[in-house]
């Protein structure tokens, strides 16, 4: 989460899927866990930064974009942590498969 969230800084948004892919090529661990660690940490990060937005703007962007999509402020900060765990869990996954390719 560290890494991903230092990338995310600077870096457009598909640097959660990149943080991820490098921790799951390091840390070696298996499909299934691959996917899953990343899907928590990627939850996690993305849905704790934009619950934070959330409250330092008292919800009025999530409000407004939640009316598009049919859901309230909570719900865009619930899609967007799952958007987060999308990313980072196929990410982690990717770099669990480039590792094991490689060998």
């Amino acid at each position: 989460m560290i890494l991903a969230w230092i990338l995310g800084l600077w870096s457009p948004y598909w640097s959660l899927s990149l943080a991820a892919a490098i921790m799951g090529f390091l840390l070696k661990p298996d499909a299934w866990k691959a996917l899953l660690a990343g899907m928590l940490a990627g939850a996690l990060l993305w849905g704790i930064i934009a619950w934070r937005i959330d409250v330092a703007n008292a919800s009025i962007l999530s409000t407004r974009i939640g009316m598009l999509f049919g859901t309230g402020a909570t719900g865009m900060v619930l899609i967007t942590a799952a958007l987060g765990a999308i990313l980072a869990g196929l990410g982690a996954l990717l770099g669990e498969r480039i590792r094991n390719a490689m060998h």
